[in-house]
């Protein structure tokens, strides 16, 4: 069964017995390095054109805060093309103390977007 499947199939008992939650960015009601990991797919850099660098900053210093490494994909903006906010937004995270590395992965869900942002503090 695709994991897609698998999700929806459990997300009726998972939203019950509080497997899944849904808020809001940039505030996250976690402890702080409450998980290991926070992913963003296919929302900050997709949408740069809707989304503020001061939005971006946000999200990612709260995923920053909730996890030990966040990461975010892809980098492109929905309609292709680099975000003009990656290179602003990776300057602003090290100058706060994060690292931050652009990392290639093995797939590709659209044309030139097989890279990922991963900042852990």
């Amino acid at each position: 069964m695709a994991a897609t499947q698998t999700f929806l199939d459990d997300l009726p008992a998972g939203l019950e017995h509080g497997r899944y939650v849904q808020y809001s960015v940039p505030d996250l009601p976690f402890e702080d390095h409450e998980f290991d990991l926070a992913l963003c797919s296919h929302f900050l850099f997709t949408y740069t054109d809707q989304l503020s660098l001061a939005f971006h900053l946000a999200t990612i210093e709260e995923m920053c805060r909730v996890a030990r490494e966040a990461r975010v994909f892809p980098l492109l903006k929905s309609y292709g093309g680099p975000s003009l906010h990656l290179e602003p937004e990776m300057d602003a995270l090290r100058e706060h103390g994060y690292q931050v590395e652009i990392r290639q992965v093995s797939y590709e869900f659209q044309r030139g977007g097989n890279r990922l942002l991963s900042i852990s503090g």
